[in-house]
Order: structure tokens, then C-alpha cells, then sequence
């Protein structure tokens, strides 16, 4: 394992990049492969960042909130198969609701599309009045399609409540994050800075944000940590014996189904996604992204590897960092990790038929696709990207090496549904 070798790979990234500061470690069942801090605190600052510097996670919080409903599951107290409305009788109201099991909302496979955030609403009925004000129509019945869905995922969140007695937020952290001595693990979100070890968030334009206000976002975005606890974290799905001494006989095998497929690669389980063939071996992971935070987790349960990236940064390459910390303890090169697929001729006319500005109710700013001497670009908040043509429909951003499939006037990026403005349903 050249070590040294990723760390180059990492600066490289952060310097292409411009991003602040950022943390990563890969361990195998709880032994420190490689654990670090890059750059520092806040911007142009003089603390670096550590093992221990607390970052927002945003969407890695999904399988927190998916294990939670796993144990309550293991206990009996609920089914994966159960319909929603069992627990949530007045989302009987919400048409795309009202036929969904459990498993829809863990796989984002309801059919819900993607709808206006409303971070200021707190309770969980309220939020629910307002999904019953919408007037949405569904991507597909259940379990047909996957569309990432923030506002079917924190219905789960209300599930736990019902089913468990407690606050959401402390379940999980009373039977996840204290029994596995995640010390510096949080909902609560913490004072920015030195002097509490907590990067400052920067946007894609490199200006300081606060901390998100989320609302009932906060059960698939909520959870504050560092890569020292996402290490730990990660041996839950790596270290049976480790498991059942903090959360018991819960199998997280059922976590790792593969549910939808997001792209030719990956597919999207219970809060987490799964790669089945990556490197030869099984890859579970997620990622997430908010103002200020990009970041990625990653293990390999065949393998006891666990990987976490924390940056603070809008919009950068986390996942791209994670997988080359996998391929590094894998004993190969961080540059072999990435899936660069041949490119395939697409005429300049039939590029041009893809370019617009494609947006979507939660993401109202979107992005814009235009055509290039290269070929096509993908602009996003100010930065821009070269998308190769990989299938006659598929295209691979050069930097991220995510992919974006473009049909009609729709665009998929990975698990987001967008329309092309001039289609839009807006």
C-alpha cells in the first residue's frame, strides 16, 4: 500500500480544486490504514485540519437513518414491507405516498419527484400538510424507478418516532453513535472554527456559509462528524462481532440490496449504494453534498476496509478521493480507480439537441449543458466541466467522473431527475 503515492493523488485534487480543507481515513476492521488531515480550518487560516476536525456529512446521514429503521426492523417492531401509512395515516393524503412501503423510502423508489425544499418547516405533520398541497405527478409507481426523493426519505424519520417512542435524532444517536463511541458525532450543529475544531463550510464560489437550517432535511442530512467516527462507523458494516456489540443481531446485508440501478456500475440499496464489481470486490458506499460539504464513504464488507472523506467544499471530488483510498488499500494505484470508459462519436448535431438549462423544483438553479469546441460542458455554480460522450445518451464529467444520461428533454445525473427548461414542468 503506497500511501505516499495517495496522498500526492489527494493534494493534487485539492489544489486542482481549491479546496479548503479536508480529511480522510481508510482502516481495516478498526486498525488505521492511513489517517489524515489536508489544508487547513478555514481558508488562507494557519490550523490545520485533523482526524478530528468535525465537517458536515449531508447525505451520509441517509444510512444512519436507514440503519435505525434496520434495528427497529431486527427488533420486530416493524417490516421493511410494511405500507407508510401504517405509520404515517395522514400521508394517506399524498397520492405518490399513499401506496409506498417502507422499502420505497429507504431506495428513494416511491415515485415522488423531486419537489421545492422547505427547510423552515420543523414538525413532521406539517410537513407532510404540506406535501398534500402539491400537485405532483408521479415518475412511476413504486418501486418502478428511482428518484432521489429528500421529502420521502424524512418520513422515515417520523417512522422511527412513532415506532420507537423517541426523537429520531436521539435514537439514532442512543443506539448507534454513543454505544459505538463516535465521540465528536453530532445533529447539533457546531460553532464553525479553530477554536472548536470544526472546518468552516465554503461554497463553490469559496464564500463562507452557515451551517444549512434543514428542518426535517436533517433525517438524510443531519448528522455532523469526522473521519475518526466515520471509521468506526464504517466497521458496523465490515466487523460482525464489533456490530452485534453496539447494535446487536441487526443483519446490514438487507441494507445493500440492489434495488435500482443508478447507472451502468452502481446500484441504490437502503441508504446506501452498491458497486458489485470494483476492483473485484464489493463496494458500499454514499455521499453527500451541501453548502460547504462534499463527502463520501466507503467500505468493502468482504474485505473489512472502511474509507471516509470530509471536505468543505461545495461541489468537489469526495467520491473520486474515496476511491482512490479503496484502490490504495487494495494495494493498487489511486489513478487506477477511475471508471474512464472509451469515448464514442456523437455528431456536433446531435450534441447541440442536448444543450439547455435543465432544472428541477428542488434544485431550481440547476444547470446548464452547452456545446463546446470540445464537445459538450456542464456548467454548475460557476464552475465548468467537460462531459464525454461514452454511449449515444451517456456522458462522463472529465473531473468528477460521474455520469449524466440525457434523454429528451430530461437529464439524469446519477440518481436526480432534471427537465430541460423549455420542457420543464415548472
Amino acid at each position: 500500500m503506497d500511501w505516499q503515492a495517495y496522498e500526492q493523488f489527494a493534494e493534487r485534487i485539492r489544489g486542482g480544486e481549491e479546496i479548503p480543507g479536508m480529511a480522510i481515513g481508510a482502516a481495516r476492521n478498526g486498525e488505521p490504514l492511513f489517517v489524515s488531515g489536508f489544508g487547513t480550518i478555514d481558508a488562507g487560516g494557519a490550523a490545520n485540519v485533523t482526524p478530528d476536525t468535525v465537517f458536515g456529512t449531508a447525505s451520509v446521514t441517509k444510512s444512519f437513518t436507514a440503519l435505525a429503521i434496520h434495528i427497529l426492523t431486527a427488533e420486530g417492531k416493524l417490516s421493511l414491507t410494511d405500507p407508510a401509512v401504517m405509520y404515517v395515516p395522514e400521508a394517506e393524503l399524498v397520492p405518490v405516498i399513499r401506496n409506498a412501503e417502507l422499502r420505497h423510502l429507504l431506495s428513494h423508489t416511491t415515485g415522488m419527484p423531486p419537489v421545492r425544499r422547505r427547510e423552515e418547516i420543523e414538525g413532521f405533520d406539517d410537513h407532510i400538510r404540506y406535501l398534500e398541497s402539491l400537485d405532483m405527478e408521479p415518475i412511476g409507481a413504486p418501486g418502478e424507478q428511482i428518484s432521489y426523493s429528500n421529502d420521502a426519505f424524512l418520513l422515515l424519520g417520523a417512522i422511527i418516532e412513532r415506532v420507537s417512542g423517541m426523537d429520531y435524532r436521539e435514537f439514532i444517536m442512543d443506539r448507534i453513535v454513543r454505544p459505538a463511541g463516535m465521540m465528536r458525532t453530532t445533529f447539533t450543529p457546531p460553532e464553525q472554527g479553530v477554536h472548536a475544531n470544526t472546518a468552516v463550510q465554503y461554497s463553490e464560489k469559496l464564500l463562507p456559509v452557515d451551517w444549512p437550517s434543514l428542518g426535517n432535511y436533517a433525517v438524510g442530512g443531519g448528522v455532523r462528524s469526522t473521519v475518526n467516527d466515520l471509521l468506526i462507523y464504517g466497521r458496523l458494516y465490515t466487523d460482525r462481532s464489533f456490530r452485534e456489540s453496539v447494535i446487536g443481531n441487526v443483519d446490514t446485508s438487507g441494507m445493500q440490496k440492489r434495488v435500482a440501478m443508478v447507472d451502468g456500475t452502481t446500484f441504490y440499496g437502503h441508504g446506501l449504494m452498491v458497486t458489485p464489481d470494483f476492483g473485484g470486490s464489493v463496494l458500499v458506499h454514499h455521499g453527500g453534498g451541501q453548502p460547504g460539504v462534499s463527502s463520501s464513504i466507503g467500505f468493502l464488507p468482504d474485505q473489512g476496509i472502511t474509507v471516509a472523506v470530509l471536505t468543505n467544499r461545495t461541489g468537489v471530488s469526495a467520491e473520486k478521493l474515496m476511491k482512490g483510498a479503496i484502490y490504495t488499500a487494495l494495494g493498487r494505484s489511486p489513478e487506477e480507480a477511475a471508471v474512464s470508459l472509451p469515448d464514442v462519436p456523437v455528431s456536433p448535431d446531435e450534441l447541440k439537441t442536448f444543450t439547455g438549462h435543465y432544472r428541477n423544483d428542488e434544485d431550481p438553479d440547476g444547470f446548464r449543458i452547452d456545446a463546446a469546441e470540445s464537445g459538450l460542458v456542464i456548467l454548475t455554480d460557476g464552475r465548468t466541466d467537460h462531459l464525454r460522450p461514452v454511449a449515444p445518451t451517456h456522458f462522463q464529467n472529465d473531473r468528477t467522473g460521474k455520469f449524466v444520461r440525457l434523454e429528451g428533454s430530461m437529464a439524469f445525473t446519477g440518481l436526480r431527475v432534471y427537465w430541460k427548461e423549455t420542457g420543464n414542468k415548472e
